[in-house]
C-alpha cells in the first residue's frame, strides 16, 4: 500500500443511534445492542435507506457474533452486504463482519472469497477500512499466516486513532499474532498498553487481553489470570471468546498435572463452542 492508504479517513456522518448501539456493545451488552440495531435496521429498510440498513445490520451481526449466535450473525451480515453500496460507507464493514463470522465457523475458503471481493485498492481510504483490515487479519491468523495478520492489525491501528472504529482492539490482535510468531515479550508490551488504556476498560476487550497475557506468564500464574479473563468474558456475553479462555485454562491445568479438572473444562469448552456453531478451540497448548 502506498502512503495515501495511511491518510486518516475523512469524518463520516453516521446514522442516528448507531454510536449509541455501538456503545452498548463495547460496554458489555451485546443483546441490548442487537435488539436496538434490529429496530433501527427495520425502520431504515422500510424507509429505503440502504446505507443505514447496512450499517445497523453490520453492527447487529457484530453483536450476534459476540453472543455466539453465529448462524443468525451470518444471515444478518449477508443481508447487510447486499444492502450496502460499494465504494461508500459502510461498504466494506458488512463484508468484514461476514468474513469474521465465517472464520469463526471454520469456513475459511468462503471468508477468503468475500475478503478478496472487497479488497481495497492501494490508494483507497474510508472510515470502514480499519474494520476490514481487522477481519482480514483474523482470517490470516486462522489459516496460519501470522506475519500477514500482524501487518493488517498494525495498519488498522494506524488508521483508526479516531472515529467510529477508534476502539478497535488492534493491540490485542497484534499481540496474538506476535504470540504465534514466538515473540511473547513484544506481545506482553502491547497487552499492557491495552489493559491500561481507555479501550482496555471494555469487559470484552479486557477479557481477551487477559487471556492472551496469560500466555506470556509462567504456567503457575496462568490459572488466576485466565479465571479473571473468563469472568470478564462472561460479563461481556462473549461466548466464542469465553470458550477460548476456558480452553486455555483447561490446557494450562493439564500442563500443571490437574488432568481431571482439565478434562472437565475441555469438555465444557467443546460444548460451548459447538452450540455457538464455532470451531472448537484445540485441546492442546497454543504457545
Amino acid at each position: 500500500m502506498d502512503r495515501h492508504t495511511r491518510t486518516p479517513p475523512r469524518p463520516v456522518a453516521f446514522a442516528p443511534g448507531l454510536r449509541d448501539a455501538h456503545a452498548l456493545l463495547l460496554a458489555g451488552d451485546p443483546r441490548g445492542a442487537a435488539d436496538r440495531c434490529a429496530r433501527s435496521r427495520t425502520r431504515a429498510a422500510r424507509a429505503g435507506a440502504r446505507g443505514r440498513q447496512a450499517a445497523f445490520g453490520a453492527l447487529r451481526a457484530e453483536a450476534l457474533l459476540c453472543l455466539g449466535e453465529l448462524a443468525e450473525a451470518e444471515q444478518e451480515a449477508d443481508a447487510a452486504v447486499r444492502a450496502a453500496a460499494p465504494g461508500t460507507f459502510p461498504g466494506r464493514w458488512p463484508t468484514a463482519v461476514l468474513a469474521e463470522v465465517l472464520t469463526e465457523m471454520g469456513r475459511h475458503d468462503e471468508a477468503d472469497r468475500h475478503l478478496h471481493r472487497a479488497a481495497p485498492k492501494p490508494s483507497t481510504r474510508g472510515a470502514d477500512l480499519p474494520r476490514y483490515l481487522r477481519a482480514r487479519g483474523r482470517h490470516h491468523l486462522a489459516v496460519h499466516r501470522p506475519r500477514a495478520a500482524l501487518g493488517d492489525f498494525l495498519l488498522a491501528g494506524e488508521l483508526a486513532p479516531t472515529g467510529f472504529f477508534a476502539r478497535l482492539p488492534w493491540r490485542i490482535d497484534a499481540a496474538e499474532a506476535l504470540l504465534h510468531l514466538g515473540r511473547p515479550d513484544d506481545a506482553a508490551c502491547l497487552l499492557t498498553e491495552q489493559l491500561t488504556a481507555p479501550t482496555g476498560q471494555s469487559p470484552r476487550h479486557r477479557g481477551t487481553a487477559l487471556r492472551l497475557r496469560a500466555a506470556t506468564e509462567d504456567p503457575v500464574r496462568r490459572p488466576a489470570t485466565l479465571a479473571r479473563a473468563a469472568n470478564e468474558l462472561r460479563a461481556a456475553g462473549d461466548r466464542p471468546e469465553l470458550a477460548r479462555a476456558l480452553a486455555d485454562l483447561g490446557n494450562t491445568l493439564h500442563t500443571l498435572g490437574d488432568t481431571s479438572a482439565a478434562q472437565a473444562l475441555l469438555r465444557r469448552t467443546h460444548h460451548l463452542a459447538t452450540t455457538c456453531g464455532a470451531t472448537p478451540p484445540p485441546a492442546c497448548p497454543l504457545w
